[in-house]
């Protein structure tokens, strides 16, 4: 019993550091890297309009630092849905309530790779963003 509660405890902590470890170094690397954190600004903010022309890079940056975030966001819903971290996570690891899933330019961008992730995910995270 109380080995087992143990085990579980030091489970979850150990899952939420992980979690946590992969957020901040995603955050880092759009704070302290000007041509990510362009790249990123230009390829996901809602009204895109008028604004500078992306690069082949750019695209390439923010292409694969939103994949890299998806896959950290399903990490996080996979986590709860097996019972390791409470419904409580979701919402500090991007899941709900963020607006870089609203965009019409991410709507384009998961419609050609949501079968590359988790069934169990795919639906969750198309439900909650009206993504069918």
């Amino acid at each position: 019993g109380l080995e087992l509660r143990q085990n579980t405890a030091a489970l979850r902590a150990e899952t939420r550091q992980g979690l946590a470890d992969r957020n901040a170094d995603a955050i880092y690397a759009v704070a302290e890297t000007p041509e990510l954190a362009r790249a990123w600004a230009l390829m996901w903010e809602r009204n895109r309009g008028d604004g500078p022309t992306m690069t082949m890079t750019d695209s390439a940056q923010a292409r694969w630092g939103m994949f890299g975030m998806l896959r950290s966001v399903e990490h996080a819903y996979l986590q709860v849905a097996d019972g390791v971290l409470p419904e409580s996570a979701l919402d500090g690891y991007a899941f709900r309530a963020n607006t870089n899933f609203q965009t019409p330019q991410f709507a384009e961008f998961w419609s050609l790779r949501r079968h590359r992730f988790d069934a169990r995910f795919v639906a969750a995270f198309e439900a909650e963003y009206d993504l069918n």
